[in-house]
């Protein structure tokens, strides 16, 4: 095999098939692989040879290609094959190789490989609902039954996706002048799960159509004093996978709270506006504030002379704290309503009469 130094790297020869040459491959490559040898030299340049032999040997095409030529006219003729990355070479072999054996010996005996790629989840996508709740529902907490209708896929229906074999990826090759480049993609047929559904018409679980409704319950509880920030999850409510062994989605629950009429809310705080004309800002009105099921009663003697723009407190007749029995503050900001002066003649007795009445 002096003129196929490809096969004598990975110990095989033309007969061998491709599936022992996978072996030989996975074998030597557990070997050699930079991460088992760190540092050594040697063994790194073995592995980049055996991956580049496995690059050509392991590609029907090349390896045709190859036998026909030999190393020198091989190489000769400008088909230095699908040049890629040896550790690219390796993790796409070994990803698609499954669980058990050649995998789980390697990852099995050291960690720290990327193990990334293309692997697909153990678990479906999660969906994603925002609920629109008035600021009475957030200060009183709700608690509300859902009926919620999940499209689920019919198991019974899944055929193997025959454009990637159920890998999820294809590979493509790309020409570059006297150069091939091989690059792997998601599966556009299947979108990378590597299933497809084929309806069956007898089907008794979807009547042929792949997928079918299922309906479900589930009970949406909003504490008090909750903020946008605020979400929940109903486990497996969500993105309904297309094969057995992938669990479905959750579905997420968020909340928009919508601008109230009177209050605007920061954090537990309610900031409340009122306009006050001039003179009752000096000798005080009774004021109604609505807080909620509530009515706030008071009169503005008690903030003394009220100043424009100027915020007073009262304390605890804010949002409720979540998870706690307290409450948050409420500020009133009074807007003053001055009057123009019609009697410029009077504003020296108004001064002498102001000036009686206040310390």
């Amino acid at each position: 095999m002096g003129n196929f130094k490809l096969y004598e790297t990975l110990g095989v020869d033309k007969n061998t098939s491709d599936n022992d040459i996978k072996k030989a491959y996975h074998k030597l490559a557990m070997k050699y692989h930079p991460d088992k040898n760190k540092g050594n030299e040697e063994a790194e340049k073995k592995f980049k040879e055996i991956s580049n032999a496995y690059n050509v040997l392991g590609n029907s095409e090349e390896k045709q290609k190859y036998d026909m030529c030999g190393d020198e006219n091989y190489n000769n003729s400008g088909n230095d094959g699908p040049m890629r990355n040896p550790n690219d070479i390796f993790e796409a072999i070994f990803r698609n190789h499954g669980r058990g054996g050649f995998e789980e010996d390697f990852f099995g005996n050291f960690g720290g490989f990327g193990r990334g790629g293309q692997r697909r989840p153990a678990k479906a996508g999660s969906i994603e609902k925002t609920f629109n709740l008035t600021l009475e529902d957030v200060y009183d907490g709700i608690k509300k039954e859902l009926n919620i209708t999940i499209q689920k896929y019919c198991t019974e229906c899944n055929a193997v996706c025959p454009d990637c074999d159920g890998k999820g990826i294809v590979h493509r090759i790309q020409n570059m002048g006297i150069m091939q480049t091989v690059f792997q993609t998601t599966c556009g047929r299947c979108e990378g799960d590597g299933s497809i559904i084929k309806g069956k018409q007898n089907c008794k679980i979807c009547n042929g159509k792949g997928t079918y409704n299922k309906e479900k319950r589930a009970t949406l509880i909003i504490p008090k004093g909750v903020d946008e920030n605020y979400k929940t999850a109903f486990p497996e409510l969500g993105e309904q996978p297309k094969k057995k062994d992938i669990k479905p989605g959750d579905l997420v629950i968020g909340i928009n709270i919508e601008n109230h009429k009177h209050f605007e809310r920061k954090g537990d705080d309610l900031y409340y506006k009122k306009s006050l004309p001039f003179i009752k800002s000096i000798i005080g009105e009774d004021i109604t504030i609505p807080y909620f099921k509530e009515k706030i009663e008071i009169n503005t003697r008690i903030f003394g002379v009220v100043h424009n723009g100027k915020k007073y407190l009262i304390e605890g007749k804010g949002m409720p704290k979540l998870n706690s029995k307290n409450k948050g503050n409420m500020y009133i900001e009074f807007m003053i309503d001055y009057p123009k002066i019609k009697n410029q003649s009077k504003v020296s007795e108004l001064e002498k009469a102001l000036n009686s009445v206040f310390i």
